[in-house]
């Protein structure tokens, strides 16, 4: 059998056949019910309503903080999950794994990018935090200086990289941003629900905005 090329794609298969898929569709769901409730969306719709690389997407995150979480019962999908095939994984991608496993979403800037090589972060709610540079050379020709970015940094082998569940903002709405999310998460130490519902609102009502443009320029 072929290994899988992103790491995720064996989770992912794990949680749907050993009891995790039901904890998903909750997550799943508390991750997206307030924008689904700010823009009238109904959550039936949703993924015909998105780009399937943006779902996929939004899906990813779901996926990520599922990994970070314990049940009822004290169980965690990516204990699990190394428990039963990490015997099948190399030692790089079980170290990736744990350091997902231990992440936090947050809610950074890019302060400064190096082509082709990664970009630097600080984190808009923990402004006294030191920057971060992280290896990303897909996005730092991507993502501009200036623009809002909800991720996970993961830190192995002395190296700091990004998780695949990436949730970008339009240039210049940091504030916006950081204010939202904070208001939103309140005493909540995990920000990836709150990261998660405002990207989508704000996803749906550009959506929004843009189809009423279409309509009214077809009026004409």
């Amino acid at each position: 059998m072929a290994k899988d090329k992103n790491p995720l794609d064996g989770v992912v298969r794990f949680i749907s056949t050993e009891g995790f898929q039901e904890d998903l569709q909750a997550l799943l769901v508390k991750h997206v019910t307030p924008a689904l409730e700010a823009t009238g969306t109904d959550v039936a719709t949703l993924p015909s309503r998105l780009d399937p690389q943006i779902y996929a997407m939004l899906v990813t995150c779901v996926v990520e903080d599922l990994m970070t979480r314990e049940d009822a019962d004290g169980r965690n999908v990516t204990d699990a999950y190394l428990k039963r095939h990490g015997w099948k994984q190399s030692g790089l991608v079980k170290r990736q794994l744990q350091a997902l496993r231990h992440s936090s979403a947050r809610l950074y800037e890019v302060t400064a990018i190096k082509p082709g090589i990664g970009l630097t972060l600080r984190d808009l709610l923990k402004p006294e935090a030191p920057e971060q540079e992280v290896l990303a050379s897909g996005l730092a020709g991507v993502l501009p200086v200036g623009c809002p970015v909800g991720v996970r940094v993961l830190h192995v082998d002395g190296e700091s990289t990004l998780s695949g569940g990436i949730l970008p903002f339009e240039e210049g709405m940091s504030e916006e941003a950081t204010e939202a999310v904070r208001n939103a998460a309140g005493a909540d130490e995990n920000l990836a629900p709150h990261i998660t519902a405002f990207w989508l609102r704000k996803t749906l009502e550009e959506q929004a905005s843009e189809k009423a443009a279409q309509e009214e320029t077809s009026e004409y």
